[in-house]
């Protein structure tokens, strides 16, 4: 089959190559292959510089007029396939920053079953998964944490929509060999400019507003605090109070965070970090804290009756006076903690806590 295409938008962040590979002696069989070479890519914003990767991207397969023989099992952590797909589409989910070797990974064994057979790959992602590793000269560093996070999370949405969309990269292959021009997205000027603006307005808006309280400020920025803050960086931010109920902050860091009193019952926070986070108080009935790091936190007096709590580091937490009645703890760490006498640590350890 003919590479008809190939395109990588931001080839210093993430750099895909797919390979088509005929099978020896099997007319139409192609063994489908991945590989990419990953790293930090700066840009100029505005009148400062920004240095970003990605968290964790999609690879998006189309396949038309071409039998799937095989889907290999792949023994690497970097990338895994999804099952939830259809005869005509497949999905692998790729984390990037586990991506160290350059060896390639064969994916798949397909058969061409026409003279229109094709396939097209595109590697996805969405401003969750943008990874802000440096910022200089869009705002002084002297700004509140509050404030701080949501231009953070504008200037990840920013480079998103400029940078990373439709797509990070994309392959196109065909049966047929094609003397047509391949078809990349390019960027229309004027609407960078518009989003340049844009960027620039919020960013003045949020540095002069009086206001601290969250929520007024991610108005202000046109952002949603329930699920726009998916993997952000939240660290010092005060949410205390604060009414977040089935809020998504998966992925997200709160280091040092003040959520005394707010409510994140039914909250998502799988792989939160909330090392060091004052949630006295706190309402996470019902809460999604799987994989989350709550080490050095405090959870005094905060209600979780029915949070899951599968796989989180609670080592050195405050739990005076916490509920935790249909608390799922299997394989929660627990250790050093105030509030725990030894009928409740044996409570936990026979629901698969670990002490």
């Amino acid at each position: 089959m003919y590479l008809l295409e190939c395109h990588n938008q931001c080839p210093d962040c993430f750099s895909a190559d797919l390979k088509l590979i005929p099978v020896a002696d099997k007319q139409g069989e192609y063994e489908f292959y991945f590989n990419a070479k990953v790293n930090e890519q700066q840009e100029s914003i505005l009148d400062g510089k920004v240095k970003f990767s990605l968290r964790l991207a999609k690879l998006l397969v189309t396949f038309n007029d071409l039998d799937i023989l095989e889907i290999y099992d792949i023994n690497k952590d970097y990338i895994k396939i999804r099952k939830n797909t259809s005869k005509n589409h497949q999905e692998w989910l790729i984390k990037p920053n586990l991506l160290k070797d350059n060896s390639s990974v064969k994916l798949a064994k397909l058969k061409a079953v026409g003279d229109e057979s094709n396939l097209t790959a595109q590697i996805v992602i969405d401003k969750s998964n943008v990874v802000l590793t440096d910022i200089e000269g869009l705002w002084v560093h002297n700004i509140t944490p509050n404030k701080h996070a949501i231009l953070e999370r504008k200037v990840a949405e920013f480079i998103e929509k400029v940078y990373l969309s439709p797509y990070v990269s994309r392959a196109i292959f065909s049966y047929q060999k094609s003397e047509t021009t391949p078809n990349f997205h390019h960027k229309n000027n004027q609407e960078i400019e518009q989003k340049i603006s844009s960027l620039k307005n919020v960013i003045q808006g949020i540095y002069q507003n009086p206001q601290e309280d969250f929520n007024t400020l991610a108005k202000k920025a046109n952002l949603n605090p329930l699920i726009d803050f998916v993997g952000a960086n939240l660290i010092g931010v005060n949410l205390s109070g604060l009414n977040l109920s089935s809020a998504n902050f998966q992925d997200a860091n709160l280091r040092g965070a003040d959520l005394t009193d707010v409510d994140l019952s039914e909250a998502n926070l799988q792989n939160t970090k909330l090392n060091g986070v004052d949630l006295s108080g706190a309402y996470l009935e019902g809460a999604n804290l799987t994989n989350a790091n709550l080490t050095n936190a405090s959870l005094a007096l905060s209600n979780l009756i029915g949070a899951n709590l599968t796989n989180a580091n609670l080592t050195n937490t405050n739990l005076q006076n916490t509920s935790l009645g249909q608390t799922i703890v299997k394989g929660a760490i627990f250790a050093n903690n105030l509030g725990l006498n030894e009928e409740k640590k044996q409570e936990l350890i026979s629901k698969g806590a670990i002490f």
